[in-house]
């Protein structure tokens, strides 16, 4: 799985050395979430990711998913070709294991949540702020209930689970939604048959 992520990594635009790739990571701002979901959370979250398939009952395979569309996925093999394959085919070899990386605002915490104040509660309040066309919050406000409300509105608009706790997932949407220039699966399809 390391060679994997390493390829993960340079698709990100980063050469990680030896050792634990997601600690590595972390120390330039490029963090991992290992999750376990399905394709429709994969297409969600719109990026690259490494998935562990299951061909061999005794030993996982890693394979990056480059690319996804109604018509099948990009699979690669570490170090190999690109290799497109039909859903249904992946879905029958995929468990929902996953690892993908995203970037953190450099005041990152692990999670956000009620009460909390600093650089990444006012980064949330901004990009909220933007994203619902509202005016510009002041700095260092805590985590307030009518905050909190709007990012419980956020995450059920965006599917994802609407506990008001800004984890990976929801600083993923709002990183994609702010316009962000970030490796994509989604984009990496319906440039694919061009």
């Amino acid at each position: 799985s390391a060679a994997a992520l390493r390829q993960l990594a340079a698709i990100w635009g980063l050469a990680l050395p030896d050792g634990e790739p997601c600690p590595t990571a972390a120390r330039l701002n490029l963090r991992c979430l290992q999750a376990k979901g399905g394709m429709a959370e994969l297409r969600l979250l719109d990026r690259p990711a490494m998935l562990t398939l299951h061909d061999d009952p005794t030993a996982p395979n890693y394979v990056l998913l480059t690319a996804i569309d109604d018509g099948g996925a990009t699979i690669v093999a570490p170090g190999g070709k690109p290799q497109r394959i039909g859903l249904d085919a992946l879905a029958a070899r995929f468990d929902g294991e996953f690892t993908t990386f995203w970037r953190a605002p450099r005041s990152w915490r692990d999670e956000v949540s009620g009460g909390d104040h600093g650089p990444d509660v006012d980064w949330l309040a901004r990009r909220l702020a933007q994203i619902y066309g509202l005016k510009k919050p002041l700095d260092d406000q805590p985590l307030s209930a009518g905050l909190r409300a709007r990012l419980v509105d956020f995450q059920t608009e965006q599917h994802l689970k609407a506990d008001g706790v800004a984890g990976p997932k929801t600083f993923i949407r709002l990183y994609q939604l702010g316009g962000v220039q970030e490796p994509r699966l989604l984009a990496a399809s319906a440039g694919a048959g061009k």
